[in-house]
């Protein structure tokens, strides 16, 4: 089909009678409108034309560097005015679009016409926003953010791109009612994205899209009961039902070449599906035209940079844990130039490693200390074409994510989650010439066709799939006769703890397990303008095939029964059998974990139309977004409409209301029919041990399906009212946002089997305001820019304590105000991730002749009450055990974050930064507390580094 589309297009020249559109000719009418801007450097005259008419222009940097504007000011169309600022500047203006246009060189269009031939020049985009944009050129855009420039150093995490979106309205990542918030030998060499709540969804509903390329987990990223922190708290292994590692993103995407990072939160356009949150769109580095270029940095961190904090509710430490000490590096290096007149090529490479180490266990001989580190890589290539049936790109993007954990209470328990992610596509992008089809006028008409192919596995990788829980002392009962018994055959490892009444040593590990998808996809998508705006239609097909699996049975001998635990008239065991038994020792119980690979897949396919009209006044979008899957067997149908007034100049009134569905149904279909663990037991007779094992229990397998069940969804009603504000034309928009989540999954217990529901809802509401502004100075002390944005957040969310994967037939249970709830009910009740009102801030500047930058994030949480654990002793309802929980106060927080850099030397594409970033600059803690396990919170963070660029 991507064949026959690209075949279509190269014929299509020959089929329409097209009517070419002259250079200087706006597509589509735009009225004149009160335009003032004075004579100033180029660039900040384009910055300033961007904010008063809505126009996006594009041009290279270099072509505007050192021109003055001319002044423009009062009714004219913005065409108009925009030739007058370049007036005499040797510029000529390329139209693109409804409201979009660039700038070349004079006589570039002219050249390229003779030649038959289009030149399009790498362009910067002027941004009127102060490193957060508020929407785009379409008004119905109103639930849009756009982060560039400092704001994206500034709030970024590490190397961590998802790090960036903390702060933004509608996007919670704080959990205040965690009180085991301490760092752990996990938590501090723990390298993947931060995950992130959109607008009250959970933290694996949203969409994230790299490149155009689609990398979400489809397969489910939460699991049915149990913790994913690895711990040393008891002897316990790690949860043999649980693949750990996985994450709602199959692919890591480093900070370090982003260039622009969207968010949207509501007024979503129909183009977009999958998703109950929000849209989270990354835009890299693309391939160099004009020569090559690149550049490289490193980074560096340690725990002794690092401020650790108290977090116990009384500021003790009362088992004398020492903190977590950890080292962290980075490095990225991004290279890109052509190849061709026409072939370009972009190559781009990260990794980040992190290394600890703990104590091991005393009655372990081999070692006294573990190293456990971890590591990620990111891959990229980019190779784009331009020829005369339209523009290729192939490209494809990596990720291995390695991150190790030994249990110290095992003599050699070790666990690597290893990610292995590819995403990749083909694309091709078409421009026709205009048409006149009846006498309907379509212009910028584009066909972008796009084949993608990804695939990601989550891999559980252990030592040993047999493991083992040896007697190696045992102190007698008179009735055995007394004293303490000690093992002969472990003695070269295992050591006796004499401060026990036993010593038991574990051996082995629990087996190797692995969750993955493949998927493959096709999209088409035709975009152009009509009568007073644009249309647009799509459509697309997925395949996608989820397994999880484990290789081979895990055994995990229990318990063993020693010469110690006997009357001494036995003197050494009989077997009767080989499977663990010795004269010493012999396994009385054992658990089996059997080998299972469950394989599932879907067929979607999805098309959606939309068509946007301005008549200066009023602007209208609407659309709709049709999918169907082979698996739920289901046609959802979402709306999409949005509708904006704008009485005035530079002040729009939008209302919104859409639908969203989200249907990630593989996610239970893989879980479907997992065996769950079979217990044995066998006994002695004598001191003859036979070789029967018996059932200790029959458990069956877990149920979990998702088909004959209404697809999720999200009906949304959106106000919203923006404008530039006349005293410094700074952008502000006020928005109100109301979700009611419907058809949710939820889970109902019979028996010791669970069935999926539609018995789950939410609801989610905000109210936000906002403001950016492009502060463009002379100067001033040195300073030569500011952008500077801010905003403030009202929200509250209510999810149905009923959520399938967020309860358990074993949970632990919570009583507040006479109410009994299941922990993890709880949690989603009371509001986890959700802080009701909180402020952010953030300013980028340049001093020194742009030497100099420093930029500052900040986070304001207003106080509020909320609930949390009274730590008074658990009480007994209806035979279960429950915790017992009260209304808190929660104190304000305020958290800034500074990033700064300086240029040692610079000359035309050449470099050298160095670069300072400090987290949490004022060693906030917050309110969630740490345990007396992990009493060690972790405040603020330095990093140093240094970047050039060639």
């Amino acid at each position: 089909m991507f064949m026959v589309s690209t075949a279509l297009v190269s014929a299509s020249a020959g089929v329409f009678e097209v009517r070419a559109q002259d250079a200087g000719t706006s597509p589509t009418t735009n009225a004149p409108r009160a335009i003032s801007i004075p004579a100033q450097p180029l660039d900040a005259a384009l910055r300033a034309f961007t904010r008063q008419t809505g126009w996006q222009v594009g041009y290279a940097a270099a072509l505007v560097s050192g021109r003055t504007s001319a002044a423009v000011a009062g009714e004219t169309d913005p065409l108009v005015a925009l030739r007058a600022l370049t007036a005499g500047a040797g510029i000529e203006i390329r139209v693109t679009g409804a409201r979009t246009a660039s700038l070349v060189a004079e006589g570039t269009i002219d050249e390229a016409a003779a030649a038959g031939t289009t030149v399009l020049e790498e362009i910067t985009v002027s941004s009127s926003g102060g490193g957060v944009k508020l929407g785009t050129e379409s008004a119905a855009d109103t639930g849009t953010s756009t982060l560039s420039e400092g704001q994206i150093t500034a709030r970024a995490e590490g190397s961590d791109a998802n790090g960036i979106l903390r702060n933004l309205p509608n996007v919670q990542y704080q959990n205040d009612i965690d009180d085991d918030a301490g760092a752990t030998d996990q938590t501090v060499i723990d390298l993947k994205p931060r995950e992130v709540s959109i607008s009250g969804a959970r933290v694996y509903e949203n969409n994230f899209i790299l490149e155009g390329m689609e990398i979400n987990t489809v397969t489910g990223s939460q699991e049915r009961y149990g913790d994913e922190v690895l711990a040393d708290r008891t002897i316990t292994p790690p949860n043999a039902d649980r693949v750990y590692g996985l994450h709602s993103q199959t692919v890591f995407v480093p900070a370090e070449f982003l260039t622009e990072a969207t968010v949207i939160d509501s007024n979503a356009s129909a183009k977009y599906g999958n998703f109950q949150g929000g849209v989270v769109s990354y835009k890299l580095e693309e391939a160099e035209k004009e020569k090559w270029k690149g550049h490289v940095s490193t980074d560096y961190t340690t725990s002794d940079w690092t401020s650790y904090n108290l977090g116990t509710k009384d500021g003790l430490n009362p088992k004398d844990v020492a903190r977590n000490e950890y080292i962290k590096r980075r490095q990225a290096i991004s290279v890109g130039g052509p190849l061709s007149d026409n072939l370009s090529v972009r190559l781009q490479y990260s990794r980040q490693d992190a290394v600890t180490d703990k104590d091991k266990a005393y009655r372990y001989t081999e070692t006294d200390r573990i190293e456990q580190d971890s590591l990620n890589q990111f891959y990229r290539g980019q190779l784009k074409a331009e020829t005369d049936l339209g523009d290729f790109t192939l490209e494809g993007a990596f990720t291995a994510y390695d991150q190790v954990w030994e249990h110290a209470l095992w003599r050699n328990f070790r666990l690597n989650t290893e990610t292995r992610s590819l995403a990749s596509k083909l694309q091709h992008d078409y421009e026709f010439e205009d048409l006149d089809l009846g006498g309907v006028a379509i212009s910028n008409l584009k066909l972008e066709s796009k084949l993608t192919y990804g695939t990601s596995d989550t891999l559980n990788d252990m030592n040993a799939n047999v493991a083992h829980a040896y007697m190696q002392a045992f102190r007698r009962s008179a009735a055995n006769g007394g004293g303490l018994w000690e093992s002969t055959e472990l003695s070269d490892w295992c050591r006796t703890d004499t401060t026990v009444s036993q010593t038991i040593c574990y051996d082995g590990a629990t087996g190797d397990k692995q969750q993955g998808q493949d998927q493959f996809g096709w999209n088409e998508e035709l975009t152009g303008d009509i009568w007073s705006g644009s249309f647009l239609i799509g459509t697309e097909f997925k395949h996608t095939k989820g397994h999880r699996r484990r290789p081979e049975d895990a055994i995990y001998y229990t318990a063993y029964t020693s010469l110690g635990q006997v009357p001494t008239s036995v003197t050494g065991f009989v077997c009767n059998t080989t499977e663990e038994c010795s004269t010493e020792q012999f396994a009385s119980s054992k658990g089996i974990d059997k080998a299972f690979d469950i394989t599932a897949q879907v067929n979607t396919f999805a098309t959606y139309a939309e068509l946007e009209q301005d008549w200066d006044w009023f602007e209208i979008r609407a659309g709709a977004r049709l999918t169907y899957d082979d698996y739920m067997e289901n046609l959802d149908i979402a709306p999409r409409a949005v509708a904006t007034w704008k009485p005035i100049e530079d002040l729009a009134l939008t209302l919104g209301a859409n639908r969203y569905y989200n249907a990630q149904s593989l996610a239970f279909a893989i879980r479907d029919q997992q065996p769950r663990r079979q217990n044995y037991i066998r006994v002695r007779s004598g001191a003859t041990v036979g070789s029967t094992w018996s059932p200790a229990a029959i458990t069956g397998n877990y149920t979990n399906s998702a088909s004959d069940l209404e697809t999720p969804y999200t009906d949304e009603v959106s106000i919203s009212l923006s404008g530039v504000e006349p005293l410094f034309d700074g952008e502000w928009r006020l928005r109100f946002l109301d979700r009611q989540s419907k058809s949710q999954f939820a889970s109902e217990a019979v028996g010791q089997s669970r069935f999926l529901t539609n018995n789950g809802s939410g609801a989610y509401q905000s109210f936000t305001a906002e403001y950016s502004r492009n502060l463009e100075l002379q100067s001033a002390w040195g300073l030569d820019e500011a952008l500077f944005n801010a905003s403030i957040t009202w929200s509250r969310n209510e999810v149905s304590n009923n959520s399938y994967f967020e309860t358990d037939l074993e949970d632990e249970y919570v009583w507040y105000k006479n109410k009994s709830y299941t922990l993890a009910g709880f949690s989603v009740v009371t509001g986890n991730m959700d802080i009701p009102l909180r402020a952010q801030t953030g300013l980028s500047t340049k001093w020194l002749d742009n030497r100099l930058t420093l930029d500052l994030n900040s986070n304001y949480n207003f106080g509020y009450t909320g609930v949390k654990n009274t730590d008074q002793n658990p009480i007994v309802i209806d035979g279960l055990s429950h915790e017992i929980y009260e209304d808190f106060d929660f104190d304000p927080t305020l958290t800034v974050d500074l990033a700064a850099s300086y240029k040692v030397y610079e000359e035309e594409d050449r470099g050298m930064t160095v670069n300072l970033k400090v987290n949490n600059l004022f060693n906030e803690i917050g309110n969630a507390t740490a345990s007396a396990n992990n009493p060690w919170v972790i405040g603020r963070t330095l990093w140093v580094g240094a970047s050039a660029k060639f």
